[in-house]
């Protein structure tokens, strides 16, 4: 059975006002045209496919639309909805209803901890869970939120366990879950609320039964190997990139097969090459200002931080102006050289002396009076410092 793991798309997040160019949509087209040109059957979505609850109309209808393109080319499209999508309240109806709604033929939408047999694969899900569902209910409104936490890993896990007794064991099982794991590492994504989760341990996701564990939630692609099974527990990471964090990650999805003696999982990471990019030019000293790939500024998200002292100023001005012009999208300049002095003094630790940071004030002025008279304005300056 092969399949396309992938999570947090996040369609719809714009990093920056000036993506104007940008195409939301063709991350998730590129996936699609894999799945249906490797001729793979299933296309699993691990949560998060939109970045906000109630998305806007055209980013549902390019996700629609790519789901539709997928189906035709019989490629069954398998939905869990994450903490973007899901609903505090599983009675509350969400956007994605509509797919169950219209019974279209190859698209299932997991909303709930469940069991569904798609072909020749079992599928145990696991949505992500919000502890507000128990928080609301009488015997749990005196306890703390962490308590609720816990008490809620508990259910999810008693629902696994009563699925699995449920599977067809002829057939390998594939645990989908959208959930923090306590031994993952958490990417940029930290910025929302992850504090708040109770996360769940690899030892806790160790059943017999599984021959693949699908996650979502965290950002950073990471594989994770049960202790006492070995089984896989994969994070694809996000789609695409959401700032210069995850400048160096790579994005994309897995490409999963395993054989039907369910003895053998293997799995392919695919790199999206229409993810976000992101450079950040460091500037310590005059010679980095040759190193710069100027190709890559053309096509990224790109700033500039100055971290050490220059001699041409005026040099260090040109490579800002240029980067302005042919950077795909300039976001600024940080300056963290008056950052790193105020750290030194703060200490009361200075690196130099102060007649050597009179020295390297004077060398880079550069006015034709500072040149012609350095030496005396040094000579007087230093007469200055020693008067008493």
């Amino acid at each position: 059975m092969r399949f396309i793991h992938i999570a947090d798309l996040h369609l719809g997040f714009r990093s920056y006002e000036r993506e104007k160019d940008f195409n939301p949509f063709f991350s998730l087209q590129f996936a699609a045209r894999y799945a249906i040109e490797k001729d793979i059957k299933l296309f699993i979505i691990a949560g998060d496919i939109f970045d906000r609850r109630d998305p806007p109309a055209f980013i549902q209808r390019g996700f629609a639309h790519t789901v539709k393109k997928l189906v035709q080319n019989g490629v069954k499209v398998f939905i869990l909805t994450g903490n973007h999508e899901g609903a505090p309240n599983p009675m509350r109806d969400i956007h994605l209803d509509l797919y169950d709604e219209l019974e279209i033929e190859g698209v299932v939408l997991a909303k709930t901890i469940g069991y569904y047999r798609l072909d020749s694969l079992n599928i145990i899900t696991v949505p992500y869970p919000f502890k507000r569902n128990l928080l609301s209910k009488d015997e749990y409104r005196e306890k703390s939120e962490k308590e609720v936490g816990h008490i809620m890993n508990e259910k999810i896990f008693s629902g696994i366990d009563y699925f699995l007794g449920k599977i067809d064991r002829k057939f390998p099982t594939v645990l989908v879950a959208h959930l923090p794991l306590s031994e993952g590492e958490v990417g940029e994504e930290k910025y929302i609320y992850f504090a708040a989760d109770v996360p769940v341990s690899t030892e806790q996701l160790d059943r017999k039964e599984f021959s693949y564990i699908a996650m979502g939630h965290f950002h950073k692609m990471q594989i994770i190997s049960t202790k006492k099974f070995g089984h896989p527990v994969v994070y694809p990471g996000s789609l695409d990139r959401i700032n210069f964090g995850e400048e160096t990650d790579k994005k994309g999805f897995f490409d999963v097969e395993i054989s039907e003696s369910m003895k053998k999982t293997s799995f392919m990471f695919v790199e999206n090459p229409f993810a976000r990019k992101f450079y950040t030019v460091r500037i310590n000293n005059d010679k980095d200002i040759d190193s710069i790939q100027w190709d890559r500024v053309k096509e990224s998200i790109v700033r500039i931080i100055l971290s050490g002292d220059l001699q041409d100023e005026k040099l260090f001005k040109k490579l800002v102006d240029k980067a302005k012009k042919e950077a795909k999208i300039f976001v600024g300049m940080e300056d963290r050289r008056a950052v790193q002095n105020n750290i030194v003094r703060s200490n009361m630790n200075l690196s130099i002396s102060p007649e050597e940071a009179v020295e390297k004030y004077i060398k880079r002025q550069d006015s034709a009076f500072a040149k012609k008279h350095r030496e005396e304005i040094f000579k007087r300056a230093i007469s200055f410092l020693k008067e008493e």
